[in-house]
């Protein structure tokens, strides 16, 4: 994603959940066919986290683990993730399993 119109959307209209590092907001496409399209992803990261290089690591971080831990969220949603402040400590590990953990408090995995 990448128009504030679609983050706004999703953070308005769709369901949050937040772990310790992470806050991962979805909304389901509407309309005729939208299961079989392709999700769009959105990370959130804001200076509050650190500097540019911090910022930089988190959404590195935050992609790999889509890429690696998405296959649930492939079709027919909004996906936004934002790092919490705790989450410039956090390893990638520790990042992973919370998103994880999320993934299966909203349902998409067993």
């Amino acid at each position: 994603m990448k128009r504030a119109s679609e983050f706004a959307m999703v953070r308005a209209q769709g369901s949050s959940a937040a772990g310790r590092f992470l806050v991962l907001s979805t909304l389901p496409f509407t309309g005729e066919g939208a299961g079989a399209q392709e999700s769009r992803f959105g990370i959130i990261t804001t200076r509050r986290l650190g500097h540019a290089v911090v910022r930089n690591l988190l959404r590195r971080r935050v992609r790999e683990i889509l890429r690696a831990h998405g296959a649930p969220l492939e079709r027919g949603h909004y996906v936004v993730v934002i790092p919490r402040h705790t989450a410039a400590t956090a390893s990638y590990s520790e990042l992973e399993k919370d998103f994880c953990r999320l993934l299966k408090r909203r349902h998409f995995t067993e």
